[in-house]
């Protein structure tokens, strides 16, 4: 991107020098050229990535939907890792809708490069802005911040529509996810954690309510012999949502 942004990615952090945004009529709009607006491409990505249906806004999303945009955030950071990007745009993109940071992140990285997607400054500032809000990586949050820096200032209202259209429909709390901020362990390096808020109703607690079921405790929670437990007197012994194990993206050898 001419006289554009140099970006260098590192240590899973960006970071970024903007000289100024480059203004030309493919990138961002006059008169007369196509509006900033967010492309609803749903049925690009789900369709492939994501097969399970989505929730009705609100709802909680099922256990399979869940766990297949998980397996694409897993498969489109293995893929981004390795630098095969064109692979990894799908999988992060599909992650990304879902309000998932790191892939949004990463999305915008490669929109504002033009590796693996046809380079797109307008839809890179979006995902930087939508990625920034919230519980985020500073990197991120600095990241968005030095970009918005380099936007001339008669393009800035329609920018800032523009990342506030991308907020309001990619956020976390539209699509019931939660991102944690912590250290690694015996570190100060900040990770960042995305999950749906959801997903523990879908875990299979019934070994443990058995077990509690086997072994009824006292308030020192010492074994008690013989005493009742509504448990097993219920027959609850299990989650009515239940899953084999708790989800996660899992290890891809991509």
């Amino acid at each position: 991107m001419g006289g554009g942004w140099r970006m260098v990615w590192g240590c899973g952090l960006a970071a970024v020098v903007v000289s100024g945004l480059a203004v030309d009529g493919s990138e961002a709009p006059r008169d007369g050229d196509r509006p900033l607006s967010v492309r609803d491409t749903t049925g690009e990505v789900e369709e492939v990535i994501v097969t399970a249906s989505p929730p009705r806004e609100g709802a909680v999303p099922t256990a399979e939907f869940m766990q297949q945009v998980y397996n694409a955030r897993g498969v489109g950071a293995c893929l981004y890792a390795k630098g095969r990007y064109e692979e990894a745009f799908p999988y992060l993109e599909a992650a990304a809708r879902k309000g998932f940071k790191m892939a949004q992140a990463r999305v915008g990285f490669l929109y504002q490069q033009g590796l693996g997607v046809e380079r797109d400054s307008v839809a890179a500032m979006g995902w930087y802005g939508v990625a920034a809000t919230g519980t985020t990586l500073p990197g991120i949050r600095n990241w968005f911040r030095d970009a918005w820096r380099g936007v001339p200032d008669e393009h800035r209202p329609a920018v800032a529509a523009l990342v506030s259209e991308y907020r309001e429909k990619y956020g976390t709390r539209r699509h019931r996810v939660n991102c944690d901020l912590g250290a690694r362990a015996g570190t100060f390096l900040k990770t960042l954690t995305c999950r749906f808020q959801d997903d523990a109703f879908h875990v299979d607690h019934g070994r443990i309510l058995y077990m509690l079921s086997r072994e009824p405790r006292d308030e020192n929670m010492d074994p008690v012999e013989g005493a009742f437990n509504p448990v097993e007197a219920d027959g609850i012994l299990d989650n009515p949502y239940p899953t084999s194990t708790p989800m996660r993206a899992g290890s891809y050898g991509c």
